[in-house]
């Protein structure tokens, strides 16, 4: 059995309390099964590609591997310069990119991978973490600094979860680590977590959805409070507020991915084992600053709808974003290993603008 993907439909609304009302698509041969991996797109030679990273793989595999979305297949990747990386992560991995949307930033075991999707090479930082980390979340800033908020670590041998105020950095112009510390604007420094989703909009408020004690030994796992934060680069100094959050998203969520698209942000998590569609989509309006809420209904900035025509067929929705994500979770009980979930607008001819990094 392959891992399933899906691809999601951005230019149409849709309501989320049915998953059956979402204009999924589902895929099929990604080539190998896996979990906790990462999925980036990246601009290449091909105009654009979806690259796949790390994970707990079910049988080793190729360290990379590229999703030709003008052809619709995957291929084993292997970098120019002779470079490897590891084939499984020790960790949930997740990938971001820089500005130029060809480097690809994979953080693993104390160590920066960076892929270099035009040149087809690989790079390894000189500079190490400070410590390895374990079940984060993260950004790409504005300014070319990646974020990696929460997680745990274990400098001394004892897994102990990252306060939140405690923030990670990597700059990807000087290839230096840092440690910042995190204030409060108002409210309480959210409470540590693992298995988080963060996400970054363009006015730099990055959103941290979710979470739990990472206590897997537990009765029942702990949702970690607040379920929603926001952290914010003031003044070269990350400040967290606690806003308020109307409606009610249900059970905690973990393991999930989560993006900014417009005015929204969208959590994507669960998959049914069945048909291999997305169980469950979490929407906030985020376009109030001191206010988000929970929505049900999507509607895409300037959606105007079709006029109906019995002479000439429904065309085609031009597409130009793509969303991409790692999704593992529960349904009825089974575990759903390696699921992978993707959400593509695809713009005419294969190229791609506002083109949004994963979590």
């Amino acid at each position: 059995m392959f891992i399933k993907c899906n691809t999601i439909d951005l230019t149409i609304p849709f309501s989320t309390p049915s998953p059956l009302d979402v204009p999924y698509e589902v895929h099929t041969k990604v080539p190998i099964k896996s979990n906790s991996h990462t999925l980036v797109f990246a601009m290449d030679n091909e105009g654009g590609s979806i690259y796949f990273f790390g994970g707990f793989r079910v049988s080793g595999g190729n360290s990379i591997y590229r999703y030709s979305i003008k052809l619709d297949g995957w291929t084993e990747v292997t970098p120019v310069n002779g470079v490897i990386m590891p084939s499984e992560s020790t960790t949930r991995v997740i990938g971001v990119k820089d500005s130029s949307n060809n480097n690809i930033y994979i953080f693993d075991n104390s160590t920066m991978y960076i892929y270099d999707a035009l040149k087809k090479s690989l790079h390894i930082s000189l500079d190490s973490a400070p410590y390895k980390i374990y079940y984060y979340a993260t950004v790409m800033l504005n300014t070319g600094v990646i974020a990696y908020i929460g997680g745990s670590k274990a400098p001394n041998g004892n897994m102990s979860n990252i306060p939140m105020n405690e923030i990670l950095t990597y700059d990807t112009y000087l290839s230096k680590w840092d440690i910042k510390n995190a204030t409060v604007a108002h409210g309480a420094i959210p409470v540590p977590r693992q298995g988080h989703s963060a996400s970054i909009a363009p006015d730099g408020r990055i959103f941290v959805y979710g979470g739990y004690d990472g206590n897997d030994n537990a009765i029942e796992l702990n949702g970690s409070y607040p379920i929603f934060a926001v952290l914010e680069l003031v003044s070269n100094e990350f400040v967290w507020s606690i806003p308020e959050l109307i409606g009610l998203a249900g059970n905690f969520r973990i393991f999930h991915t989560s993006h900014v698209f417009e005015n929204y942000l969208i959590v994507t998590f669960g998959q049914n084992k069945t048909n291999g569609r997305m169980s469950t989509i979490d929407l906030i309006d985020i376009s109030n600053r001191d206010i988000y809420k929970f929505v049900t209904d999507f509607t895409p900035q300037g959606y105007v709808p079709p006029v109906p025509s019995s002479s000439s067929p429904p065309s085609s929705p031009s597409l130009n974003n793509i969303i991409i994500a790692t999704v593992i979770g529960s349904v009825v009980g089974l575990v759903v290993v390696g699921c992978t979930f993707f959400l593509i607008r695809r713009y005419r001819h294969y190229k791609y603008r506002d083109v949004i990094p994963t979590s």
